[in-house]
């Protein structure tokens, strides 16, 4: 499985800066709404230092690193439920997309065409009220339709019309789908509606470049508002990042250490991800390749096994399984057989964060 992010936001707040910035790809950036019009999407490595430090011990062919799929989708304006401002086409990009990163104006001057003057909190309040309201419709369409269904006595659906009807209720109140209590089976239900308030969101205050850290009063309010909604959020300065970007190794090192930074914001931006979606990473180690792999925490070893390839789930037999640390530790996979690190595990067995597994499969 790989992640993927939709960039959101109101027209001209560095949506498409940042898009470039974290993927070195060239998306139009302008001074003016709607520059982007079709959503710009590009396939990012995930940056991982433990592939080479495995491949000391384990030559291979290659290194496969993790990819995240990152889309800059166009700004949203007011209305856009009701399709103002192409609402409606990018509304439908939202959809497909895992997590929203939703990125907030939090800077002054007159470098980007604004009328209104900055207000984080407002800009917030816009995109998810357009975004709540989206989803009501989709929400009031189901209870419509399962309704009409439900009247034929499938107790399924009448548990499914509750759910939606619940839902329903959240929304009309304008508040996000995600803030409500939902159990394990209501989230099955809610699943195939895809509502765009029920994903989890990382806001992404866009600040100044004197302000790397995101200490302005501006950068506050999306920090207030993020812990209010329980999410995440983080500052990052979309132009400097993209500056860091277009330099060489070193001059962009030597610039890291005089701001402070060991990380980019692309690294950053894929920790606070991986965490909002409960994501963790374990590897395949051989001859052909050295491959990092993504997973749900909680995950057990058959499903990881899945992600290799579908039929491998059900073909499962065993697992042998060490941590990238104890390899480090012991300085080779036999070191780590003869100490007793290496392990057999069966098809209950969860998956760890830096694991590196061979799987024994069945015909």
């Amino acid at each position: 499985m790989s992640l993927s992010c939709g960039i959101v936001g109101l027209p001209n707040v560095g949506k498409s800066t940042l898009f470039s910035a974290l993927s070195s790809a060239t998306a139009e950036v302008g001074n003016y709404p709607f520059c982007t019009i079709e959503p710009n999407s590009a396939v990012v490595e995930v940056p991982d230092d433990r592939l080479k430090q495995i491949e000391q011990y384990v030559p291979a062919g290659r290194l496969m690193p993790a990819v995240v799929q990152i889309v800059d989708i166009a700004g949203l304006v007011k209305g856009a439920s009701e399709g103002e401002g192409m609402g409606n086409q990018f509304l439908g990009n939202i959809k497909e997309c895992q997590a929203i990163l939703h990125v907030v104006r939090c800077f002054g001057g007159d470098k980007v065409l604004r009328e209104d003057p900055v207000d984080p909190k407002g800009d917030i309040e816009v995109i998810e009220m357009e975004l709540a309201l989206a989803d009501l419709v989709t929400a009031q369409r189901t209870v419509e339709r399962s309704a009409k269904k439900a009247r034929f006595g499938e107790k399924e659906l009448a548990i499914d019309l509750a759910v939606y009807e619940k839902v329903v209720t959240l929304l009309e109140e304008g508040k996000q789908a995600r803030s409500g209590n939902w159990t394990k089976r209501e989230l099955e239900a809610l699943k195939p509606l895809c509502l765009m308030t029920l994903k989890p969101v990382l806001y992404i205050a866009n600040v100044a470049d004197d302000d790397p850290e995101g200490t302005s009063d501006y950068a506050k309010q999306v920090a207030e508002i993020a812990e209010g909604n329980g999410s995440e959020w983080l500052p990052i300065c979309s132009d400097l990042e993209l500056e860091l970007r277009s330099m060489d190794a070193d001059d962009r090192a030597m610039f890291m250490e005089e701001l402070g930074w060991k990380e980019l914001g692309l690294e950053r931006l894929i920790h606070k991800a991986y965490d909002l979606l409960d994501l963790q990473t374990y590897f395949t180690a051989g001859e052909i390749e050295i491959r990092a792999w993504t997973i749900h925490k909680g995950d057990t070893a058959p499903v990881a096994a899945g992600v290799i390839h579908t039929d491998f789930t059900k073909s499962f037999i065993r697992a042998e399984v060490f941590s990238v640390t104890d390899l480090l530790a012991y300085g080779g996979e036999s070191a780590v057989k003869a100490a007793g690190k290496l392990r057999t595990e069966g098809k209950d067995y969860l998956m760890q964060e830096g694991d590196i597994c061979h799987f024994l499969l069945g015909k």
